[in-house]
């Protein structure tokens, strides 16, 4: 028992640690939220969108595009037919007469059908927006202004769930809130290590000078911002940019996703693997990814020794039921003393944790604009991510020991899945 109260209370500082340290990196840096004003001459921008079996989400993207609050003229889509079986070209082709741009070629994965969207790109600023995503028609306007340093070779931005229906749903509301806060953060710390498929921009010359996206991750996404790291650039975060994807609409779909996420970084950590504790990459390199592995353990933990905290504890009850012929009556005490309430550490460091939590995601919703209501789905998220985080993990490691093929293919989409705002 003392191993695991060692163990406990030893993630658990760490964890507040970190969660205070982000909070007051946000504040400290809190002058710096409004967004740089864009260039009187705004820049060409080309938009990818790579589609694989999206019949049904396809044609709301696309308008959400020619809806941007942007020059006509200097903006370019292109739509990129990975080899899908449905009407997926056929309405690609009906966006033709705006002067889209669509291409098809055999099924390959995202990052071959990116690549052949790069090929014919001619914008300054390149960037891609996922099949079943839309984009707020301000939020180019609001991200072209951060490419005035010549350092700063993609901008990110803050990318969030379309209205929820189902319990998985509401539990990603509350995780993509917490990424929108995170990614903020990590941009004060120069410690951006995902540019989400939805809508990142950046600098074409980047994919001139060191070539496309990989196609051998399964998280092009994750290696691409590694590898602008370290190459010794910049990644920015508009974080009142708004985008939003579906979000997963049952457990199977969910854990495919995420197992995706996990393995593919994974992959890309191994891959960048000299990042790692090297001072040379500042935060990114000696806190950041060596956290983001930390993190992991410190679920699995938790996960574990509330499993074990669960047995002991009910095998002791079922115990005490026998002994009394399962009379529950006798078991309990309605007697309440607020001096005898729980004020261990853990209990303070929990409480504590759970006020940090409320705040991150109120200031995730308030720097962002969002206006969905969001108590019911905490409350969800509170209950059921911390052991679906665990077991999302789990999986992703085995499918990374096992080299299982978790690669972007594209596949059918049922119509109750697709939930536009």
């Amino acid at each position: 028992m003392q191993f695991w109260e060692t163990i406990l209370y030893s993630v658990s500082y760490f964890g507040l640690f970190t969660a205070v340290f982000f909070l007051l990196t946000l504040i400290e840096n809190r002058g710096q939220i409004k967004n740089p004003r864009a260039q009187k001459k705004l820049p060409s921008v080309t938009v990818m969108v790579p589609a694989c079996n999206e019949e049904i989400c396809l044609a709301k993207t696309v308008k959400s595009l020619l809806g941007l609050d942007y020059p006509k003229d200097k903006l370019q889509i292109i739509i990129i037919d990975d080899g899908s079986k449905d009407r997926t070209l056929e309405i690609a082709r009906s966006f033709e007469k705006d002067g889209v741009l669509v291409f098809t070629k055999p099924n390959g994965g995202k990052g071959t059908a990116l690549n052949l969207g790069l090929e014919h790109a001619i914008g300054e600023f390149v960037g891609c927006l996922d099949a079943d995503s839309i984009v707020n028609k301000d939020a180019l306007l609001k991200m072209v202004g951060y490419f005035k340093r010549q350092e700063v070779m993609a901008v990110t931005p803050s990318l969030k769930c379309t209205k929820p229906k189902t319990i998985w749903q509401r539990i990603q509301v509350i995780e993509f809130l917490l990424g929108v806060y995170l990614r903020k953060v990590f941009a004060y710390l120069g410690s951006i290590h995902v540019t989400p498929g939805p809508f990142t921009i950046f600098r074409k010359q980047f994919f001139d000078r060191y070539g496309g996206y990989d196609t051998t991750t399964c998280t092009e996404d994750i290696e691409i911002s590694l590898r602008i790291q370290s190459l010794g650039y910049e990644i920015e975060n508009a974080v009142d940019a708004n985008v939003y994807a579906v979000a997963m609409p049952t457990f199977t779909t969910t854990k495919k996703q995420r197992v995706r996420w996990y393995k593919g970084f994974l992959e890309n950590t191994q891959m960048y693997k000299h990042l790692l504790f090297s001072k040379k990459y500042g935060n990114l390199g000696v806190f950041i990814l060596p956290s983001a592995y930390l993190s992991v353990l410190i679920a699995m933990v938790i996960v574990c020794y509330t499993a074990y905290l669960t047995i002991s504890k009910n095998y002791q009850r079922s115990v005490n039921l026998y002994n009394v012929n399962f009379d529950i009556w006798r078991l309990i005490d309605f007697s309440w003393d607020p001096f005898y309430l729980n004020q261990s550490p853990l209990m303070i460091i929990g409480a504590v944790a759970l006020s940090l939590g409320v705040t991150m995601v109120y200031l995730a919703k308030r720097l962002s604009n969002e206006k969905q209501s969001l108590a019911g789905s905490y409350v969800l998220f509170m209950i059921l991510y911390l052991p679906l985080y665990a077991y999302w993990w789990a999986s992703a490691i085995h499918a990374r020991v096992s080299d299982k093929d978790v690669g972007w293919r594209g596949r059918q989409r049922k119509q109750e899945e697709i939930e536009f705002l």
